[in-house]
């Protein structure tokens, strides 16, 4: 698929959309069902992409005027996947772990109605679809989105109520974009998404970092939906056009960076001949201290503010530096995605022996080196956060 400028795009390839929101029970049953195949038409354009979901599996209350019309998109958002055939899609990367996550509560099963049971039974065989079950005691609405922010790269929001709006917070926190769409699923009161986008119309740059920036408004406007329910694959292509003109997702590099030390050689040669390619296959953008450009005059600020903001850390502990340490713990401390790595024979000292690392060889040829890394990355990059 082509942009509107005639530009092909993989702009969503490695990120997981997240589509979150709900209709109130007073809504337009014909504007939530255009919403629906909406919904479900953006999620193909994503997964044709080679991008992912992240959605919430559980109960599907229905609209008091049509009970097979469901107040929530979730079940909509599996039937995109069911449909789409997604276990033969093979564009996502391999080193992002799973495309498709769907996190429940600790009662997620009894909450599965008897109708989306077959459905559930399909998408759930599939070997990219990961579910993430909250543990038991924490059968708070809150938990279980904090845990889906952790897996979300995009948030794209849709009617709701509060939470939709700490979605978005936790979203915007973390410096991922945030998309609400004004299309009006209540009554007279505006939902959540509505407010959010009259905010992201007054100050986009608090949503997401539209580039070019002068051209945001503009460009945000065009998805609007509060007017006017268009044609679904001429708004599929506006939407993949405007995410098209997001920045992608960080990677931090923590390494060792003293070019007198005796292992800085094989460190450098690590980074450039084997992290650097498999981040550039899951289309990240690299930071790397003293490397990239910097923006701050003070380096420490420059590391923090970087490293809070990233998506994905990658922590070198070659050398057994304490700064490389301190990044790390500062990383796991924010729930951050961390892939731990040193050279063979690496000594991991007090509680990080506990944590998976990959230890790579100084022998092995790098396209072997990238395979085992790559792989090591895709067991591991969607392990459960240390703190949450």
């Amino acid at each position: 698929m082509e942009t509107a400028d005639g530009r092909l795009t993989h702009a969503l390839r490695g990120r997981r959309v997240h589509f979150a929101g709900s209709a109130r029970p007073t809504s337009d049953p014909s504007l939530l069902r255009y919403t629906h195949i909406l919904l479900k038409h953006l999620a193909k354009v994503v997964l044709e992409q080679g991008g992912g979901l992240v959605l919430t599996v559980g109960n599907d209350p229905a609209h008091p005027q049509d009970t097979d019309l469901s107040l929530i998109f979730d079940w909509t958002l599996l039937e995109a996947v069911d449909e789409h055939g997604y276990r033969q899609i093979t564009s996502w990367p391999e080193a992002q772990g799973v495309p498709v996550v769907a996190v429940g509560l600790p009662n997620w099963k009894e909450r599965i109605t008897n109708n989306r049971q077959p459905l559930w039974n399909r998408v759930s065989k599939a070997e990219n679809l990961e579910l993430v079950q909250i543990r038991t005691g924490l059968s708070v609405g809150g938990v279980l989105r904090e845990r889906q922010a952790m897996y979300g790269d995009i948030l794209v929001a849709v009617g709701g109520g509060p939470g939709v709006e700490h979605l978005a917070e936790l979203y915007t926190l973390k410096r991922k974009p945030v998309i609400p769409l004004d299309i009006p699923l209540g009554d007279n009161a505006s939902s959540a998404a509505e407010r959010l986008s009259t905010h992201a119309m007054e100050d986009p740059s608090k949503f997401f970092e539209y580039e070019p920036n002068s051209r945001a408004v503009v460009a945000y406007s065009g998805l609007s939906l509060k007017d006017q329910t268009p044609n679904v694959e001429e708004f599929g292509n506006r939407f993949l056009d405007f995410v098209s003109h997001l920045p992608r997702p960080t990677a931090f590099l923590v390494r060792l960076l003293n070019t007198k030390s005796p292992h800085f050689a094989e460190v450098e040669r690590f980074f450039r001949n084997v992290v650097d390619p498999v981040l550039a296959e899951s289309d990240y953008r690299r930071f790397e201290m003293g490397t990239d450009a910097s923006t701050e005059p003070f380096l420490n600020v420059e590391i923090f503010q970087k490293l809070h903001y990233s998506s994905l850390v990658i922590a070198d502990l070659t050398g057994l530096r304490v700064d490389c340490f301190t990044e790390m713990g500062y990383a796991f401390g924010q729930g951050k995605r961390v892939i731990v790595t040193a050279t063979e024979g690496t000594e991991l000292p007090f509680d990080s022996k506990s944590i998976p690392c990959h230890f790579w060889s100084v022998e092995l040829e790098d396209e072997k080196r990238r395979e085992t890394f790559r792989h090591f990355m895709h067991k591991n990059i969607n392990r459960k956060p240390l703190v949450s």
